[in-house]
């Protein structure tokens, strides 16, 4: 995977998705040329036009890529069948075990933001298919009155996108979170979108 620094990479689409995750999270999404990402990927300039017709493709690309990879990482064990609680809790910790082996992936998200509106729209599209099991849990609570009437977008917003801004500080030094103030950074972000305060559930 792109995200393991470790791993040796053969292919040199993968090196390059990885000198780019790299470059994005030091120096953001101008502050590298493709003569720099090549160099750091080990292949010559011309190599990356080859696999991505231009930088826009480049950051598209990679973030299709680190998309389903967090997918995959954060409803691993998920269970539909649990309540919704349960199932919310597991993919908040999933979350934050996700991003604290992963920094990179971290401090590079902010810069996807700088895709062309028309872009990112349609990659925000693409990832809810992936994200499917979060659209799921919001719809249930919402039919079943648990969860309050607001669009996914805005119940995301409220509760994971909160999580990752606080992970996002938490990286760059502002905040030193513990396991225990983690325990109620999930349940602060749940009553947000909730209509069941979580005192009820002590």
């Amino acid at each position: 995977m792109i995200l393991n620094k470790s791993q040796v990479i053969q292919d040199k689409r993968e090196a390059i998705l990885d000198a780019a995750l790299d470059l994005l999270a030091s120096c953001g999404f101008h502050g590298f040329s493709i003569k720099q990402l090549a160099d750091k990927a080990g292949v010559a300039a011309g190599t990356v036009y080859l696999y991505f017709t231009d930088r826009e493709d480049l950051i598209r690309q990679l973030h299709s890529e680190i998309v389903q990879t967090v997918a995959e990482a954060i409803f691993a064990d998920n269970e539909p069948s649990a309540d919704l609680w349960d199932q919310y809790q597991l993919i908040c910790h999933n979350l934050w075990l996700f991003y604290l082996e992963n920094p990179r992936v971290l401090l590079a998200k902010a810069q996807f933001d700088h895709l062309p509106p028309a872009t990112l729209r349609s990659e925000i599209e693409q990832a809810w298919n992936l994200f499917k099991p979060l659209s799921d849990l919001y719809d249930k609570g919402r039919s079943q009155g648990t969860i309050k009437p607001l669009s996914n977008h805005i119940l995301f917003g409220l509760s994971i996108g909160s999580l990752v801004f606080i992970a996002r500080h938490r990286l760059l030094g502002f905040d030193d979170i513990d396991s225990e103030q983690f325990e109620f950074v999930i349940k602060a972000s749940w009553d947000a979108i909730s209509t069941q305060t979580t005192a009820n559930f002590e």
